[in-house]
C-alpha cells in the first residue's frame, strides 16, 4: 500500500503541474495513469477533492481575470443543467458508448485546431453562438457522470478566451463550483468515507508540490493554445483506450 500511494502521489505531482500551468487537467491525468492503482470508486472521490483544492488556489491568484459575465450568463447555466443530467443518467447511460463519442469528437477537433495553429501560426477565432450549447451541455453531463467530462467545455473556452489568464481564471471558478456540486453528490451517496479521506491526505503532499512546481512554468501564448489542444488530444485517446 505505501508503495501504491507513494506512485499515487507522483501522479499528482504530474497532473496538478499541468493543471497549474494550463487551468485544466488534473483530475484527467490522474484518473488515466491512477486507475492501474486504484479502483475507479476510490480514485474518483479523492481527486475531485484534489481538484476542488487545486481550484481554490488557482482562483484566488487570478480571481481579477475571471470573466464573470461569460462565464455567468454563457457557460455556468448550460454546464450545470448538463451536470445534473449526467449525475441523474449514471445508472442507465451506456458509458462505454458515450466515452467512444466524447473521445472521437474530441480527437477531431483537437488535430483539427493543432493543425490551424502550426499551419496559420495562430489560434482560430472565437465559436459561433450555436456551437455553446452542445459542447457546453455535453461538456457537463460527461463532468457528471465521470467528473473528468471536461473536454468540451475546455474546447469552447479556448476558442472563446484567446489570453491565458482569462482561459485558466475563469475555467477555474466553473470546475470550482462543479467540483463542490460532485463532492456534495458524493457525500450523500455515502462515496466519500473516512478511509478515503484518509488516503487523500496521506497523498495531499503531491497536489502542493505540483502547485509549486507548475507556478514555476511560465508559457508564451502559442505554446499554450498548443499544449492546451495537445492535452485535449490525449484526453480524447485516453478516452477511446478505457472503451
Amino acid at each position: 500500500m505505501l508503495l501504491t500511494l507513494f506512485l499515487l502521489g507522483c501522479i499528482l505531482v504530474l497532473a496538478h503541474t499541468a493543471e497549474t500551468i494550463l487551468g485544466f487537467g488534473s483530475t484527467l491525468i490522474a484518473l488515466a495513469l491512477g486507475v492501474h492503482l486504484l479502483p475507479l470508486e476510490t480514485l474518483v472521490p479523492m481527486l475531485v477533492i484534489f481538484g476542488l483544492l487545486q481550484s481554490i488556489w488557482l482562483v484566488s491568484r487570478w480571481f481579477r481575470y475571471i470573466e464573470w459575465r461569460i462565464l455567468i450568463l454563457q457557460i455556468l447555466p448550460l454546464a450545470i443543467a448538463g451536470m445534473v443530467i449526467g449525475i441523474l443518467s449514471r445508472q442507465i447511460a451506456d458509458e462505454d458508448i458515450l466515452k467512444m463519442v466524447l473521445g472521437a469528437f474530441i480527437i477531431v477537433v483537437s488535430l483539427a485546431e493543432l493543425a490551424i495553429l502550426f499551419i496559420k501560426r495562430a489560434p482560430g477565432g472565437q465559436l459561433r453562438w450555436y456551437y455553446r450549447i452542445p459542447l457546453l451541455m455535453g461538456g457537463g453531463i460527461f463532468h457528471g457522470l465521470f467528473a473528468t467530462g471536461g473536454p468540451p467545455i475546455v474546447y469552447y473556452a479556448s476558442r472563446q478566451f484567446q489570453v491565458q489568464e482569462n482561459f485558466r481564471a475563469t475555467l477555474s471558478m466553473l470546475w470550482l463550483i462543479l467540483n463542490v456540486g460532485l463532492i456534495i453528490g458524493f457525500l450523500v451517496g455515502g462515496q466519500l468515507n473516512l478511509d478515503r479521506l484518509e488516503m487523500a491526505a496521506m497523498v495531499f503532499p503531491g497536489l502542493i508540490i505540483g502547485i509549486i512546481v507548475g507556478s514555476l512554468i511560465r508559457v508564451k501564448e502559442f505554446w499554450f493554445k498548443a499544449l492546451t489542444y495537445s492535452l485535449l488530444l490525449l484526453s480524447g485517446l485516453f478516452l477511446l483506450i478505457q472503451v
